[in-house]
């Protein structure tokens, strides 16, 4: 089974949404430093649509990409419900495919860190390249080693949501050699008198900013911000567990 199968309909009932609203909150101030005012945006792995549905809101012309079916469903009535258009795609992100180019193209959330091998996240990126117009913006997130075996480890196992309607544990466990976090998540969903129960297993690898940096050189995205705090537009630190990039085609 696909993760974001069974697991969509968690993560739209969850906590998970704040996220993608508070970087929609934060993109303008971004894009001010950074002199951009862009009209077109590609958001990959969009998910059930939180941040696109923003963005549209604002007069954007956008488009989402996403592996999950389940969650393109939940992001198509989301936008349906908010009455503005998004197209929204089933895309791998190893695999972009466009003709059109776009002027920024984001992807949050760590999902970059869902690529296990080093040539996945340099293929994405080289898609990344190939969608962006010329001196087009791109801005995404990951989590860092140090997020991922120390942030994500602090607690064995522990309750992520527990409402009348569902009940959700995550589980983490890093493996040292191989640099990759898991998450086993289970999750029981309120069916009449009864609980139905789904489990997924989610892994994220951990990439050195050495690593990440020499991706971009390679697929020829210019660095031109790198962050560890993003309200702070301030420098990576050795305990910052996610990072901030902003490059440009």
């Amino acid at each position: 089974m696909s993760i974001y199968d069974r697991f969509a309909y968690f993560y739209a009932k969850g906590p998970y949404l704040g996220y993608s609203e508070r970087m929609a909150e934060l993109l303008p101030t971004v894009l001010a430093r950074f002199d951009a005012q862009p009209q077109t945006i590609l958001d990959i792995a969009c998910g059930e649509g939180t941040f696109a549905v923003a963005m549209a809101k604002k007069g954007l012309q956008v488009t989402g990409v996403d592996q999950s079916p389940q969650m393109l469903q939940f992001a198509r009535e989301r936008a349906e419900r908010e009455n503005v258009k998004v197209e929204f795609l089933h895309q791998d992100m190893r695999s972009l495919a466009f003709e059109r180019r776009f002027d920024l193209v984001t992807c949050w959330f760590d999902s970059l860190n869902y690529l296990l091998e080093l040539e996945d996240l340099q293929r994405t990126l080289a898609g990344v390249h190939r969608a962006l117009k010329k001196a087009g913006l791109s801005i995404f997130d990951m989590n860092t080693i140090y997020g991922l075996t120390v942030d994500w480890q602090r607690h064995h196992c522990y309750v992520q949501q527990d409402t009348s309607e569902l009940f959700e544990i995550h589980s983490p466990s890093y493996d040292l050699e191989k640099n990759i976090a898991t998450m086993r998540i289970t999750g029981f969903v309120k069916e009449g008198d009864g609980w139905t129960r789904m489990d997924e297993v989610h892994k994220e690898r951990g990439y050195t900013l050495e690593d990440i940096r020499q991706c971009l050189k390679e697929v020829g995205l210019q660095e031109l911000a790198c962050w560890g705090n993003l309200e702070e537009m301030s420098e990576p630190r050795p305990d910052s567990g996610r990072v901030w990039f902003v490059v440009q085609k």
